[in-house]
Formats: C-alpha cells, sequence, structure tokens
C-alpha cells in the first residue's frame, strides 16, 4: 500500500514539473478533435462558399450553387477538398489552440494575471491574433489544394489532365509549379487569420463571460453558442481578405491585383460574394470546433491532471 502510494506520489510530481509539456499535447490533441468535428459539419457550404467567390456569373446564390453542384458532381461534389480541408483544419486548429495555449502564458506574466480567465477580454484577443499568424503557416498549403480542387471544373484545369484528388494535386502543384508555389496566398492568409482570430478568440471569449457565472466551467449549448458567436465575428470580419485569398490560389494574381480585379469587375459587393454560406456555416462549425475542443480539454484534465 505504501508503495502505491510513493508510486503515485512520484508520478504525480513529474506531471506537475513537466506540467506545460503536457498542456501543450492536451491543447495540440484539443486542436485536433475541434478542427474534425468543424470540417464534417459544415464542408458542404464551404464548397459553396469558394465557387460563389472565384465565379460569381455562374453561382449567384446558396440553393443555385448547392443544387447545382449535386446535380453535376453529386454528394462527391460537396465534399470536394474535404480530405485537404481536414487536414487545413486539424493543422491550424492543432497549431492555433497550440499557440493560443502558450501565448495566454506568456501574457499572464507580462499582465500580472494569476489565470487564463482573469486576463482582460483585449489581452485574450490579442493572445488569439498572435496564435492565427502562426497558423497562417500550415493553412496556406493545405487550403492552396483545397481551393484547388473545389474549383477546378469550373477552370479548366480538370479537362486539362490536372489531378482530381489531394495528394496528386499537391504532387502535381510541387512539380509542376515549384515546392515554393504551395505558400502561394500566404500574405492574405496571415492578415485574414491574424484578423480574424483576434475576433475569433475575444468573441468566443466574451459569449463565455455573459453566458457562464465561471468561465472555466464547460457547458454544451454554452460552448457551442460562445464559439459560434466567435466563428461569426471572425468571418464577418475577415471575409473581404478571404475573397482576396481566394483568387490569389485559384488564378495568377498578387493580392493587390486581385482585390483591384474584384472590384472593377463587381464592385465593393465583389469582396462579399459567398459570405451567406460562410456565416451560414460559421455558427455551427465554429461551435462544434470549440464543443470538441473544451470537452478534449476537460477530459484530459480529469485523467492526466486529476481535475474534477
Amino acid at each position: 500500500h505504501y508503495f502505491i502510494q510513493s508510486n503515485l506520489r512520484s508520478k504525480i510530481m513529474v506531471i506537475n514539473e513537466n506540467r506545460w509539456i503536457f498542456e501543450s499535447f492536451r491543447d495540440t490533441l484539443a486542436g485536433i478533435n475541434g478542427g474534425i468535428a468543424a470540417v464534417y459539419t459544415t464542408q458542404p457550404l464551404d464548397t459553396t462558399k469558394v465557387k460563389m467567390q472565384t465565379f460569381p456569373n455562374q453561382y449567384s446564390s446558396v440553393i443555385r450553387t448547392l443544387s447545382t453542384v449535386f446535380k453535376q458532381e453529386g454528394i462527391r461534389g460537396l465534399y470536394a477538398g474535404s480530405i485537404p480541408a481536414v487536414l487545413a483544419n486539424v493543422g491550424e486548429s492543432a497549431v492555433a489552440f497550440l499557440a493560443y495555449g502558450r501565448i495566454s502564458e506568456v501574457m499572464q506574466k507580462l499582465t500580472n494575471c494569476k489565470s487564463h480567465d482573469q486576463m482582460s477580454l483585449l489581452s485574450q484577443a490579442f493572445c488569439g491574433a498572435f496564435s492565427g499568424s502562426c497558423a497562417s503557416f500550415i493553412l496556406t498549403p493545405t487550403e492552396l489544394v483545397k481551393c484547388r480542387l473545389q474549383t477546378q471544373y469550373l477552370s479548366g484545369r480538370a479537362a486539362a489532365g490536372v489531378p482530381t484528388s489531394p495528394f496528386p494535386m499537391f504532387v502535381y502543384i510541387v512539380t509542376k509549379e515549384g515546392p515554393l508555389q504551395l505558400m502561394k496566398g500566404w500574405t492574405p492568409t496571415l492578415l485574414r487569420e491574424t484578423w480574424g482570430y483576434f475576433y475569433f478568440f475575444g468573441g468566443y471569449e466574451a459569449g463565455k463571460r455573459v453566458l457562464l457565472s465561471d468561465p472555466s466551467e464547460v457547458s454544451l449549448w454554452k460552448t457551442a453558442i460562445s464559439g459560434g458567436i466567435g466563428g461569426t465575428l471572425c468571418w464577418g470580419f475577415s471575409y473581404p481578405i478571404d475573397v482576396v485569398k481566394s483568387h490569389v490560389q485559384v488564378g495568377n494574381h498578387t493580392p493587390i491585383k486581385a482585390a483591384k480585379e474584384i472590384y472593377s469587375q463587381y464592385g465593393i459587393k465583389g469582396f462579399f460574394r459567398g459570405i451567406t454560406p460562410c456565416l451560414l456555416r460559421a455558427f455551427p462549425g465554429c461551435g462544434a470546433l470549440f464543443v470538441a475542443v473544451d470537452y478534449t480539454k476537460l477530459a484530459f484534465n480529469r485523467v492526466v491532471f486529476k481535475e474534477y
């Protein structure tokens, strides 16, 4: 009995001494689960968004786009690019939540706060912005592949013999266009992620403060609503940058040239083409993401840190 207690105390000491390592693993795992949940909840609306952004003359409404894609390409067309989307979201969420946790620890020391929940909402939002900039490095190549797959039937690339599945498309870009092309669209992606994640985490933390008496509490529907608020604010404020990013990755434009072309052809409305499916997707998708993240953290804390 004494040996068991001594062994248990030793394990607890090891965990406490290396707590930041375990927390980093927890946050990464939570981000992975959140990314998977978000994609499969809303992928058809993401496909709709990209098509409306890049080919607005053919796709003028959400319902028309969904029905046309389903008739022409079937259910597979609605989930076109879902594998790179999963990789993108898993990579993005894993890096974002890992960075958010670690940057939050630094911010706590700078602001003399004892915990994350004691930080001001503005400080939490800035932690989110920095985490978004980190995620942009992972997100750019995976979103490039996704956007190419979602639009190739319209851009003529499929007819020209370009691959129609994720990994061959990845190899095609590397071999035919060069490895550096995988980072095509990084600048608008960086701007979108930094700006968007400020509102993403800021909106989520604000929602928790309003809905929960204790921000550290986990509640299924309250967490989902808070996550939905964060996601809606994120995309609402960063959407014009996303439109430019899609044009850069699908076409052969610089960000400035793409923005000028969008404005010259469609006016200011061109920067908001496809925003309806995007916002429809943002609330449930980000709600599912934060539910998966928070419950993964809760389970991990109970198993590893014995927190109840």
